[in-house]
């Protein structure tokens, strides 16, 4: 089973998402960038579905995503931007910063696993 990353802090977005995908992919949810670096360090994810506000004070999902892709390691992970920036410009403005794809919050099933099977057919 395809293993997902999903980078969150409201529980209850990470609730949902978990049982959106949970029948399809194996899902490990994280509320910070500190634990997001160090579980891909520890373990292999062939996704990441990021939120971009994590909290005041704490490091955001461009930013995590800046250190994903300067780490050999991590670079070619796909990321997908999962936010509820979503005014159209948002869109392009996460794309060039070199998310994978981006999807506005509420996000619907439907376009979620079409998303996700794009980059894990």
């Amino acid at each position: 089973m395809k293993k997902v990353l999903y980078v969150e802090d409201d529980a209850i977005n990470a609730l949902v998402m978990k049982k959106l995908l949970r029948p399809h992919y194996e899902v490990t949810h994280t509320t910070d960038a500190v634990s997001c670096l160090a579980m891909v360090e520890q373990e292999t994810f062939d996704i990441i579905l990021m939120d971009i506000n994590l909290g005041n004070g704490q490091m955001n999902g461009v930013e995590i995503l800046r250190i994903l892709r300067a780490n050999p390691k991590t670079a070619g992970i796909t990321v997908i931007a999962v936010t509820s920036y979503a005014l159209p410009e948002d869109e392009e403005r996460f794309l060039s910063e070199g998310f994978n794809a981006y999807l506005a919050k509420p996000v619907e099933r439907a376009l979620l696993l079409d998303t996700i099977h794009h980059y894990l057919p």
